[in-house]
């Protein structure tokens, strides 16, 4: 997995695609699918369950907690 650390000598690597964003990002298929959905039609968060959201929720909370650490 690609880093963002900008330090001397650190590999780094630039996404080049939405799909290489994702993974380096560790974007789920699931929440992948979900997100480009949404940004097609925000609308569809309303008609979502409870569960449902709490399940893209968590998903989003594991990448942006896994983000925080790189």
């Amino acid at each position: 997995m690609a880093t963002h650390d900008k330090s001397a000598g650190a590999g780094t690597r630039e996404p080049t695609t939405k799909a290489e964003f994702y993974q380096i990002a560790g974007i789920t298929p699931e929440l992948e699918e979900f997100i480009n959905a949404f940004m097609e039609r925000p609308e569809i968060l309303s008609s979502m369950s409870r569960h449902e959201k709490r399940e893209i929720e968590a998903q989003m909370d594991s990448v942006l907690s896994l983000l925080c650490w790189v």
